[in-house]
């Protein structure tokens, strides 16, 4: 099977562009990495045959006859939902303000995400919600720093969990949704990225990247045959960039291929590097 592979879906690009055409050509599968509750979304308006590496560990299904809209969302017991003229949607309990809707873009009433508020003003939690109205995340803060991200599958039971320590990433688990047992563990999201796309892709595929940066950590533990179609200039000043120098002396040998700008192709050949695994646009 063919596969392109992307970090996350930004149709305005110009590489997913490029990207988009070679897939259709290809009749191609794409995967997307980031964690993205739009995916629903782009699935219907940007490309109809795609997976999302998070969506995968939780095994969410999506139905595009479903929505969420804000009068009907589950919230606090005895809170009230109200349209402010400037287009805030609060929740009000007792008076106070405990917390806001935000709203899909372009829809006016689809729930995108629902943040809560402690008693000083900061953040203590975000839902967030599906294109077709399901509970995607919860998003936990400490002192207005993110603490742990859990994902949910549809019936919204924990799946996987991105844990950070003073702001910062530092821990993924995979659980049992029933007996919370952790069955994988990562210190890092290429780590956890890399094990989860070598479970889709096989040794008998073909995978195609853009970039020379998340999108190339998470084939490291792929067997399958990928190419890097850089749409990015190839030197920095008068020097290969470092990862892709890296993947033409075959020190990054999961990349069996790149795919060149004619000018740097031609650059390259003017400096006498070896370009058995290049070629031009």
């Amino acid at each position: 099977m063919n596969y392109e592979l992307v970090n996350v879906l930004r149709a305005d690009t110009e590489n997913w562009k490029h990207q988009k055409q070679r897939a259709q050509e290809s009749n191609s599968k794409l995967i997307t990495l980031a964690p993205d509750p739009f995916f629903l979304r782009k699935h219907e308006n940007d490309y109809s045959t795609m997976i999302n590496v998070v969506d995968t560990v939780t095994k969410r299904t999506y139905d595009q006859q479903q929505s969420l809209f804000f009068n009907k969302v589950p919230t606090v017991a005895g809170a009230q939902i109200f349209m402010n003229a400037d287009g805030v949607t609060s929740i009000i309990k007792n008076g106070e303000r405990i917390g806001k809707l935000r709203l899909f873009p372009g829809t006016r009433r689809l729930v995108q995400d629902v943040t809560y508020y402690n008693g000083d003003g900061t953040r203590d939690l975000i839902e967030e919600y599906t294109f077709d109205g399901q509970l995607y995340s919860n998003i936990f803060y400490y002192q207005d720093q993110v603490q742990e991200i859990a994902f949910f599958d549809n019936q919204q039971n924990v799946r996987l969990r991105f844990h950070f320590y003073e702001g910062s990433l530092n821990l993924i688990t995979i659980e049992n949704p029933v007996t919370h047992e952790v069955t994988e563990k990562y210190d890092s999201m290429a780590q956890f990225q890399a094990a989860q796309v070598a479970k889709i892709v096989g040794p008998e595929d073909h995978v195609g990247i853009g970039y020379l940066g998340i999108e190339l950590d998470a084939l490291s533990k792929t067997k399958s045959t990928n190419t890097l179609y850089l749409d990015e200039p190839a030197f920095d000043g008068d020097q290969l960039k470092g990862n892709l120098k890296l993947i033409i002396e075959n020190n990054i040998s999961y990349i069996q291929q790149v795919v060149v700008r004619p000018e740097d192709y031609q650059r390259m050949l003017e400096q006498g590097i070896d370009v058995t695994k290049v070629k031009a646009k």
